[in-house]
């Protein structure tokens, strides 16, 4: 990237009117490329290293604004998943079209017809943030911080998280161990952005953020997820006792004082707790998912509650195999075996008329009838 560049500004519309309005209006203080559509965009986003905030309008040919953002959140290089995207919305766009962009990653909104104090305010919020995010990374020690700190919340980010995690569930199938994992959303947050502004959204996701650091303890782990997603390791921590947390945790952000001017916002949040048993193959990001599936649970059912699941109290009945009957074997939970016992049998006898053909006969002698006895 040269030095001292002027930002530089994608606009994206299939309007040249728009386009044209867009670069008059930015061109004073801005570098302003345009493309007629998503594709277009796309292909200038990943050869120009240059642009820093996209703005573009959602109703385009070949490709439109909702699949010019899939591919920048999907995308592998981190540029492009961070860059700020501003959507232009017209007056027939409603607010579930805002919440689908919010969903799919939009950092902010601008209404035709747009004035062009309006414009150009979006234009430097989102320059300034996408500058300070470069900054960071331009030293390991500064890119260390950015993958590790969420600089809206002081909480963990989603890198630090998925690191953190990984090492603890690596160290729980070596030396043994449980922990709780909760997913926390804020309740109705997309609705709260798009009627209030980013503004007030964002001091909401402080708010939480000081009242889950406050909350946890030093041994837990905390981390913003995404827009308003928290994730959560409670190490050690049985699952009765998350389930006491969980409760002090909505009782403590229904308690938190948001206004908006003069205005309260009473804000609420939804938690799905999974207590998951730890086999060889267990991975944290189907572990999240899991307990994303009890956090959709306490949405749907109207939010501000819990969605609990023990899978170490109350195993999950699914088709069980060795390694996972040998791990509830180590955590002394052979009860949640029996139920399983054919499924298993049938895994281990190929293993064991295996050794009865090809072991010394002396060793393989108890082997020889495995089949009969085990099918009487």
């Amino acid at each position: 990237m040269s030095e001292n560049p002027t930002p530089r500004i994608l606009a994206v519309d299939d309007s040249r009117v728009m386009r044209r309005a867009m670069s008059k209006v930015l061109g004073k203080s801005y570098d302003v490329t345009e493309a007629e559509h998503g594709e277009d965009a796309w292909t200038l986003l990943i050869n120009d290293p240059e642009i820093q905030v996209v703005f573009t309008d959602l109703s385009m040919p070949y490709l439109d604004g909702f699949g010019l953002l899939d591919r920048m959140r999907n995308s592998d290089d981190p540029r492009l998943q961070d860059m700020p995207v501003i959507i232009i919305t017209g007056k027939d766009d409603d607010d579930k079209t805002k919440q689908l962009a919010l969903d799919k990653g939009a950092s902010d909104f601008i209404t035709k017809p747009f004035d062009s104090v309006q414009l150009q305010a979006r234009a430097k919020t989102h320059v300034r943030h996408e500058e300070t995010n470069r900054k960071l990374s331009e030293t390991t020690d500064k890119l260390e911080r950015q993958s590790a700190v969420d600089e809206l919340t002081g909480l963990g980010g989603r890198r630090y998280f998925c690191k953190a995690a990984d090492e603890y569930l690596a160290f729980i199938k070596r030396h043994g161990g449980h922990f709780t994992l909760v997913r926390l959303d804020i309740d109705d947050f997309n609705q709260l952005f798009i009627k209030y502004g980013k503004e007030q959204a964002n001091t909401v996701l402080k708010q939480v953020g000081q009242a889950l650091a406050h909350i946890l303890r030093k041994e837990d782990t905390v981390a913003r997820i995404g827009l308003s997603k928290f994730a959560m390791i409670l190490r050690d921590t049985p699952i009765d006792s998350a389930k006491d947390l969980a409760a002090r945790i909505l009782k403590d952000i229904s308690s938190l004082k948001c206004q908006v001017g003069k205005k309260n916002i009473h804000v609420t949040a939804s938690l799905g707790l999974l207590e998951p048993v730890i086999v060889a193959e267990s991975a944290i990001d189907d572990l999240v998912k899991e307990a994303e599936s009890y956090l959709e649970k306490a949405t749907k059912a109207g939010g501000n509650q819990v969605a609990i699941k023990s899978l170490r109290q109350h195993p999950v009945e699914k088709e069980m195999n060795v390694q996972t009957a040998l791990t509830l074997l180590e955590f002394g939970h052979a009860e949640n075996i029996k139920p399983h016992a054919k499924e298993l049998v049938a895994q281990l006898l190929p293993l064991l008329e295996f050794l009865a053909k090809n072991l010394d006969a002396k060793v393989a002698e108890p082997f020889k009838d495995i089949k009969k006895i085990l099918s009487s």
